[in-house]
């Protein structure tokens, strides 16, 4: 049985990159034995099918660039996925901060018609994109030509 999970779990983890708390909720089901588990993931791990650095890494950057998601809400999604809140805000710190900007600067630009009339609207959604209001107000006054 142990042979068979650890195969399968090789074919999923290379598909994309996973991280130690997907592989456990993928196994959760279907192995109760808590060891099982553990030795599936190291084994994951010394082969290097599974890296939590690696992960994190593509996380950021790919919720950043695709999803235009800022450090906020990429760090409450890691917290999501078991990663310390520490170990969150330090994969996020490692993506460049200029990348950020660009992005909220983009968002702005696309809401730029509703800001004239809906200012707080556009606050509101560009909070929930996971960006600190003092960025969010900056990035406007930039974009308004302040």
């Amino acid at each position: 049985m142990y042979e068979e999970w650890l195969e399968k779990m090789r074919r999923w983890c290379s598909l994309r990159e996973r991280c130690t708390w997907d592989v456990e909720q993928k196994l959760r089901p279907y192995i109760s034995d808590k060891t099982t588990v553990n030795h599936i993931v190291e084994s994951l791990s010394k082969e290097d099918f599974l890296s939590d650095d690696r992960f994190l890494a593509s996380y950021v950057r790919t919720h950043a660039e695709h999803k235009s998601w800022g450090p906020r809400k990429i760090v409450q999604g890691l917290r999501a996925k078991g990663f310390s809140g520490t170990r969150a805000q330090q994969a996020v710190a490692n993506f460049p901060e200029s990348t950020f900007q660009e992005i909220l600067a983009h968002l702005i630009q696309r809401r730029k018609e509703d800001l004239a009339n809906n200012r707080e609207k556009v606050i509101r959604f560009l909070a929930s994109r996971g960006f600190s209001v003092n960025d969010i107000l900056r990035g406007i006054e930039e974009a308004e030509g302040r």
